[in-house]
């Protein structure tokens, strides 16, 4: 997946702000597909959404239906899409849940912040990409930056 550094930061700053609760949002862009026929995520623009979780919310987090949807329109009207997601642990590394694994979307990727006390410990990537005609479990990902 790639990402502009200051959108990355953008999206810690919101994990630590949201601590002891779990931030989430949507990471909408572009698609970059290779002669090889791998795809990579583009991220260009962040949305952070609202956790509106009835229970515990720092212990994980949910999005909306009406703001999905909302996201969704708008990045098509910008001619983009939805390339992923973001949400933090707070008790918890960067990795993700057996829950998590189970609501990404495949070919979408799935950026995870663990905060520890309002500071970003660590950031990983991951997603479930189609490999021949099956999609994989979900897998970790490379993080590149963009200018």
């Amino acid at each position: 997946m790639q990402i502009s550094l200051a959108k990355l930061n953008l999206i810690k700053r919101y994990a630590a702000e949201a601590y002891p609760e779990e931030c989430c949002g949507i990471l909408v862009g572009t698609v970059s597909r290779f002669l090889n026929g791998e795809k990579e995520n583009v991220v260009i623009e962040v949305v952070p959404c609202e956790n509106v979780l009835q229970g515990d919310r720092t212990e994980g987090f949910e999005i909306s239906v009406g703001q999905y949807f909302q996201t969704e329109e708008l990045a098509r009207r910008h001619h983009y899409q939805l390339v992923g997601s973001y949400h933090s642990h707070t008790k918890a590394p960067a990795i993700p849940s057996a829950t998590d694994c189970d609501f990404l979307p495949p070919e979408t990727s799935m950026l995870i912040v663990s905060v520890s006390e309002r500071f970003v410990k660590e950031v990983r990537v991951y997603s479930r990409m189609l490999r021949s005609r099956l999609y994989d479990d979900v897998y970790e990902e490379r993080l590149q930056f963009r200018y």
